[in-house]
């Protein structure tokens, strides 16, 4: 006879609750749970999971993001807060802010949009509470080093 153990959905990035797999086109208008969710199709829609979100190589969100932990390797065209770690990978390609508590990008990621790197775990909040999209704050935020946006260009 053979058991099965729930594997804990937000430390276990391989066996998420559910998965909107690759060539699967969704198109919601929220979707919110506590277990970890990983989006290899397309999905056009807003995004709140309080654990663990991965998103594959050939997945794409268009839409804002709110994860507890977020894994980007596809493309998210989209505003993304993140409680705890957001981690680009080397195939991530993002249009849109990022607010996070920790912030990992691996070589190769192309990321367009301010970085807001807060050291310490974001506090609960809905998604329209950040701002959105087309929001500007009065100045750039500044980024490790005490380097802005603006500061990195190699236009000069």
């Amino acid at each position: 006879m053979l058991f099965f153990k729930k594997a804990a959905a937000t430390s276990d990035l391989n066996a998420p609750g559910t998965v909107i797999g690759k060539g699967v086109y969704l198109e919601a208008a929220r979707l919110t749970g506590d277990e970890s969710v990983r989006v290899e199709g397309i999905f056009k829609g807003t995004i709140e999971i309080s654990a663990s979100l991965v998103l594959g190589d050939c997945g794409s969100i268009t839409g804002d993001v709110r994860a507890g932990y977020f894994l980007v390797a596809g493309e998210v065209n989209g505003n993304i807060m993140c409680d705890t770690q957001l981690h680009f990978a080397s195939t991530s390609k993002v249009v849109g802010d990022v607010q996070s508590a920790s912030l990992v990008v691996d070589e190769g990621a192309q990321v367009s949009g301010r970085y807001i790197v807060s050291g310490d775990k974001l506090q609960p909040a809905a998604l329209s509470d950040h701002g959105g999209r087309n929001s500007r704050a009065d100045t750039t935020p500044k980024i490790a080093g005490g380097y802005g946006a603006d500061d990195l260009s190699n236009d000069k």
